[in-house]
């Protein structure tokens, strides 16, 4: 408990100081944007250590090419055209293609579709699910959104634990889960809500933040309340989701942790299953309230 209890707060005291850079320093969503890439390259890291564990024989070079490529091409892409998602996709392309022509020419004795398919899958989940949150820094304000779409899920995760661990009853997926109840579950929806509440009030409301380039949902307060209240929903809701694929996962490849970094915690996929699903519902909810090209921010 003290592991887990260290390590929380210290990763909070991290993401305080990236926000406060974001927040008080030019052009400081460059350093967001190179921790999320460092989380991504550990993500990957960790995919493709489990993977090989469990037998896949995954494609280093292809990995790599997304590696490198995804965060020029998107950047690029979107400060001269405003096609950033234009970028990601470019990049996924071709590294896919550099995957299919390892499986064909490297090798191609030992080289299995599985293990081809086991590499794509890896661009995919982790890859293109964390490189969202580059979209997220780059058309909304980061200062908001980011913390949204981490707080969100970890709301979710947190209530459902207290909701699970306090009243019991019925489980809601034991062969991939054992631990998770219906109770936590309800106990995650209104974390869920909580949070987005808590942003409401933060942002829109009480305008603490005047600075971080929000502009509200709508033109009244309590119609904002009830989008806010539907994206803690459906955000908690989907890391919850999130989080079971992640365990059916970690099923099938025969481990407990994806990693150790974190001391208590396990690995980034272990503490960033839920919030990669965050980061989808968010960018879908924002697209859809202030349009596809993104209205704030920096």
């Amino acid at each position: 408990m003290l592991k887990r209890t260290v390590t929380a707060v210290l990763l909070i005291a991290l993401l305080i100081g990236l926000f406060a850079l974001s927040y008080f320093v030019d052009h400081g969503n460059i350093f967001l944007d190179l921790f999320i890439w460092i989380l991504l390259t550990g993500a990957i890291r960790e995919m493709y250590f489990c993977m090989q564990e469990a037998g896949f024989k995954l494609f280093r070079l292809p990995l790599a090419l997304f590696l490198l490529t995804s965060y020029p091409v998107m950047y690029l892409m979107e400060h001269f055209m405003h096609q950033g998602y234009l970028g990601l996709a470019i990049a996924f392309g071709a590294s896919v293609l550099a995957a299919l022509i390892v499986f064909t020419f490297a090798d191609p004795e030992r080289n299995t579709p599985k293990d081809l398919f086991a590499t794509v899958f890896v661009m995919v989940y982790p890859g293109l699910l964390i490189s969202l949150a580059w979209m997220l820094v780059q058309r909304f304000s980061a200062v908001y959104a980011i913390p949204f779409a981490i707080f969100l899920p970890v709301g979710a995760d947190t209530f459902a634990y207290w909701f699970g661990s306090m009243i019991g009853g019925k489980k809601l997926c034991p062969s991939i889960s054992p631990k998770k109840t219906v109770a936590g579950f309800c106990g995650g929806l209104f974390g869920g809500m909580l949070v987005a509440v808590i942003m409401f009030l933060l942002f829109e409301q009480f305008l603490l933040f005047p600075e971080a380039g929000y502009i509200p949902f709508t033109d009244a307060a309590w119609k904002s309340a009830l989008i806010y209240l539907a994206i803690g929903l459906v955000g908690a809701v989907a890391g919850q989701l999130g989080d079971l694929a992640a365990s059916r996962i970690k099923r099938a490849l025969g481990i407990k942790d994806f990693g150790k970094i974190f001391p208590g915690h396990g690995g980034i996929m272990d503490r960033f299953d839920s919030i990669m699903a965050g980061i989808l519902v968010l960018l879908v909810s924002f697209s859809a309230i202030y349009g596809a090209q993104g209205i704030i921010g920096f």
